[in-house]
């Protein structure tokens, strides 16, 4: 991740107290481009208040600083093979094309080199080879023969601007929309701060990790709800977009539990739970009746505590829900690591995790396997598993 020629990560000790208004949010649109039009003329801010009302998140000043950094300068060009040359390899063996019509050369970036040529001629592994064994001949003539066969192929191309020369970073849908990050966090924060409005209920953010590409956002209710005899509930929420390939821009329930010790852990729902989770083709009105989902919050909430209720008596926990934990881990062979699978084997080995413990104690420890943002996520996920599976049993 940190790979990336624009990347920042906000967390909580970098979150002031101050509150911003409701106006702040009108940052997020930009001028001249139609679907930011057609979302400032759909979402008005007047429909969600006064522009001086507070906003009901705390940190959005922050949030729009450092997006701020990462907000570059992108341009989306569709194009068919046949007008697309090939000119080379870079030194760090990326593809360098040449788009006729507008006159622009590219380089690749990231992974664009492997998905392009995977995604249309599928041969991302023999160029893969044609590179590492030094067939740079053998890979142009492949590659040229194709765009002259199958010219006619149209494309969708998200090019970002670098240092004043433009970098091809990935394939986009040709579908009409794209909801690039700064629209998703302009209907999300709108949707979050409508279910604050209306239940009197304030959010923060907690942090965020925010690259050129995606954005990967948590946000926490300020006031706890308290379970007797287990802990503080928080209530969060995940907002989520990634604007190369067929992503899609997602808000995710997520919550976090506080013992009397200030043990804690993280868990959070699977995507096919999620308040929303939409494709970048998404019409408008589609979009309307989705962001009603915000207001299905409440009722999450109550089944959440339903399922917490229902496993704090169970002041600690057998070898069979120990064991249902760590074979999840081990299965999680597409989502883990091998390091990190081998984390929690050790773990669980090393006699750190027994039954004299309770569920907050157990997940807190395991949450220390990984680094990674994405497995710590992954882990959340299954940490939500167990307490539904422990609920249901």
């Amino acid at each position: 991740m940190s790979s990336h020629n624009y990347c920042v990560k906000l967390d909580k000790s970098q979150i002031s107290g101050e509150m911003s208004t409701l106006n702040s949010l009108k940052y997020f649109l930009k001028e001249d481009r139609a679907l930011d039009d057609e979302i400032r003329k759909e979402f008005p801010l007047s429909d969600f208040g006064d522009k001086d009302d507070t906003l009901l998140i705390k940190g959005v000043k922050e949030l729009i600083s450092s997006f701020n950094i990462v907000d570059q300068e992108k341009l989306d060009i569709s194009e068919k093979l046949l007008n697309i040359e090939y000119i080379g390899l870079s030194d760090d063996s990326q593809l360098i094309l040449m788009f006729k019509d507008d006159n622009i050369k590219a380089e690749g970036i990231y992974d664009f080199s492997y998905s392009f040529l995977d995604d249309i001629f599928q041969m991302g592994k023999f160029s893969r080879f044609c590179i590492e064994k030094g067939y740079r001949d053998l890979l142009r003539k492949n590659i040229e023969s194709l765009i002259g066969d199958l010219g006619d192929i149209e494309k969708q191309y998200r090019l970002l601007k670098v240092n004043n020369s433009y970098k091809l970073r990935g394939i986009t849908s040709l579908r009409y929309r794209n909801y690039d990050n700064h629209l998703a966090l302009y209907l999300a924060l709108l949707s979050i701060h409508s279910y604050s409005k209306e239940n009197q209920k304030n959010f923060s953010l907690e942090s965020a990790y925010m690259t050129d590409s995606e954005i990967k956002i948590f946000l926490e209710q300020i006031e706890p709800i308290k379970i007797e005899g287990f802990g503080d509930l928080y209530l969060g929420l995940y907002i989520a977009n990634n604007e190369i390939g067929d992503k899609a821009f997602s808000l995710q329930l997520r919550y976090s539990i506080v013992n009397s010790n200030g043990v804690r852990f993280s868990g959070m729902k699977g995507l096919e739970d999620a308040i929303f989770n939409l494709n970048h083709s998404t019409g408008i009105n589609n979009f309307k009746e989705k962001m009603k989902n915000i207001f299905t919050l409440k009722e999450r909430q109550d089944l959440l505590i339903s399922h917490i209720n229902g496993i704090k008596n169970a002041e600690k926990l057998s070898e069979n829900v120990i064991y249902l934990l760590f074979k999840k881990l081990a299965n999680s062979t597409q989502k883990l690591s091998k390091k990190t699978r081998f984390n929690a084997k050790e773990l669980k080995n090393g006699k750190v995790i027994d039954n004299t413990m309770n569920i907050i104690e157990i997940f807190n420890e395991v949450e220390k396997i990984t680094a990674d943002l994405d497995e710590k996520i992954y882990l959340e996920r299954i940490y939500d598993e167990v307490i539904t599976e422990l609920y249901s049993s």
